[in-house]
């Protein structure tokens, strides 16, 4: 007869505890007015682009803006940083950047004319 083999999950679906878990001690009451609980902030879906981090990032070297990640043909990259290098070594990111201002004034959008 060939031994049961055991699931690591075994245990989490079993309808009966393998011991029960103690109960916590109730708490002294000195008077009735509830101890001050510490002021833990809520999380919204837009607090991360809205508050500041708990831990200090590193000081960003394009201060004001935000990175994006943009999917563009690979030989299109390539030329792309060739022409970059050809006209001075003008960085991709200031390339694109003035691109899109382009962009966008066509557009109508003014206030980001240079």
């Amino acid at each position: 007869m060939m031994a049961k083999k055991t699931s690591a999950l075994a245990g989490i679906f079993d309808d009966e505890p393998e011991a029960p878990a103690p109960a916590p001690a109730p708490a002294p009451v000195a008077d009735a007015t509830p101890a001050p609980q510490p002021a833990v902030p809520r999380r919204s879906r837009r607090a991360a682009d809205t508050s500041a981090p708990a831990v200090p990032a590193r000081r960003s070297s394009h201060p004001g803006k935000k990175p994006v990640l943009i999917h563009i043909p690979e030989d299109m990259h390539r030329t792309l940083r060739q022409l970059s290098v050809e006209e001075g070594g003008e960085p991709l990111t200031v390339i694109t950047e003035r691109l899109l201002r382009q962009y966008l004034v066509q557009r109508g959008h003014t206030r980001f004319a240079p």
